[in-house]
């Protein structure tokens, strides 16, 4: 669902920037949300190059930390001694080049900053740059000061041989070396799984060797195999991403450090659904975060999932069918027309947010029309509408207004940007007012008492009321006395942080 924010600075959403992390290295990344004017020095991004399992990692980082790309410079020339920026390990980290090697190769060291040996790394001249500095708004130096920058005494112009060499390709050779793939097997409890992979080399007779992402051997080092050129293919592109999926849609899902091809067979609550795999027939309940479209690499091409490639994957599942024939007929008519609601969002940086609005028609296949109450159109003549699944609307909630004060760690809704976003009470102040937590955002804001209201969920078509810790690992009280403090997750050192919870006591500091 898209919403129009006001930007509160200069970065807009969208906005390609450099993020630095603990490690000193400059990593590529995407605004995803603006500073807010609760959380001015603030931006969410996420990473490019930066993953938790097959997921761009997201999250805050200060402003300070952010900056730019710097301009390309394409003909860029290297000499020993200069200042650059190699990448390395997925980031731009600044080195020397220590040495000049052949094929546009240089040998570059990395400062250890006296916690560790300082490193050397050979670097191809396409991932070097010319170090620079972010000094308040502009790069040092300059573009003018470096096309005006005196050669020195001793530079005197190079003879340089141009050697091409050219690889005879062997007709069987359908990867290069280094490329990106995914790998299937044969083996029984694999089949319909795909592994990320590296070719490292092609080893004849229709075979290459691979080297796996994320599965390792037992000694830890990744693991590596044969693997018949049929049972390879592509890295599949990346498509945008997908609201909601739908009964009988193919996907693949992300399970036991590899995608698993799958049909959806139900819908359920809270951005979660059943998959049946039909060549283990076995069924699974799998979060949204952990799905995507299925494609099929068909005659070099990438191709969605048709209707043949479901007929294929439900064959023998009558089971299935009937199953889910009956949960069809259990999403009909579910919401009627003119029923004031509420629409959940999930777009980055703004899930846990509900929006009032009113159905305005059934469109059928488990999908709504929905006018919003509060949210305008680009243009602010009239209230948006748009298409919901009934995934992502629930009945208004009843009345919820608290006359007596919230308890800490209470579960509330909190009325912000024209919409309720779920939070919990980390302080209680003074005048009736409350400091609240935001996990989906890792944000803490302050709200008077009659901007909140009782947290409940729609659960099997009832209200539940949500209770103080809800369920085994919640990310606030439960597990985090067992817990080592590395180990903690930035949302739950926040929320320490402004409760005033020791992390491993479990008592107010």
């Amino acid at each position: 669902m898209k919403i129009r924010r006001r930007s509160q600075s200069q970065l807009n959403k969208g906005d390609e920037i450099e993020v630095k992390r603990p490690n000193g290295a400059f990593y590529a990344a995407t605004v995803l949300r603006p500073p807010s004017a609760m959380q001015k020095n603030m931006v969410f991004v996420e990473y490019k190059t930066v993953f938790e399992g097959p997921k761009c990692v997201r999250g805050f980082v200060d402003l300070t930390h952010v900056r730019p790309p710097p301009p390309l410079e394409l003909s860029r020339c290297f000499k020993i001694g200069d200042s650059v920026d190699a990448y390395w390990e997925n980031g731009w980290r600044k080195g020397v080049v220590r040495d000049l090697l052949e094929n546009s190769k240089f040998v570059v060291g990395f400062d250890g900053n006296g916690e560790k040996e300082d490193e050397e790394s050979e670097v191809d001249q396409c991932n070097l740059r010319l170090h620079r500095e972010w000094e308040d708004g502009s790069w040092v130096p300059s573009q003018n000061e470096l096309a005006k920058a005196p050669k020195e005494n001793g530079d005197k112009s190079r003879k340089v041989k141009l050697k091409i060499v050219f690889r005879k390709r062997q007709a069987n050779d359908k990867f290069q070396k280094d490329e990106e793939v995914e790998v299937t097997g044969d083996e029984e409890g694999f089949k319909g799984s795909w592994y990320s992979a590296v070719i490292v080399e092609y080893c004849g007779h229709d075979k290459y060797l691979v080297e796996y992402s994320v599965i390792r051997t037992v000694d830890g080092v990744p693991l590596r195999q044969e693997a018949k050129a049929q049972h390879i293919r592509p890295r599949p592109p990346e498509l945008s991403p997908v609201a909601s999926f739908c009964p009988r849609e193919v996907v693949e899902v992300w399970h036991n450090d590899g995608w698993w091809i799958g049909v959806i067979s139900a819908v359920l609550t809270g951005s979660k659904y059943a998959v049946y795999f039909s060549l283990t027939h076995e069924e699974l309940e799998v979060d949204h975060s952990n799905l995507r479209i299925h494609q099929d690499w068909k005659n070099g091409k990438w191709r969605i999932a048709s209707e043949e490639r479901l007929g294929q994957l439900m064959t023998n599942s009558n089971k299935l069918l009937l199953k889910m024939d009956v949960e069809e007929k259990r999403f009909e008519a579910k919401f009627p027309k003119g029923m004031p609601v509420e629409v959940r969002s999930d777009e980055p940086g703004y899930e846990g947010s509900w929006f009032s609005a009113v159905i305005v028609d059934s469109l059928g296949k488990d999908k709504y029309l929905v006018e919003y109450l509060t949210l305008k159109t680009e243009d602010l003549g009239s209230f948006l509408r748009e298409e919901a699944y009934a995934s992502y609307i629930r009945p208004l909630p009843p009345n919820a207004q608290c006359a007596s004060r919230y308890e800490l760690l209470e579960h509330v809704d909190a009325w912000y940007n024209d919409g309720w976003w779920t939070g919990r009470i980390i302080k209680v102040l003074t005048g009736w007012k409350y400091s609240v937590y935001f996990r989906t955002t890792n944000e803490v804001m302050e709200f008077k008492h009659d901007d909140l209201r009782r947290h409940r969920e729609w659960i099997n078509g009832k209200w539940v009321i949500a209770s103080k810790v809800r369920e085994e690992g919640d990310y606030l009280i439960l597990n985090y006395r067992s817990r080592s403090s590395a180990t903690y997750e930035p949302s739950y050192r926040t929320f320490c942080e402004y409760a005033g919870i020791g992390l491993h006591t479990g008592f107010t500091t």
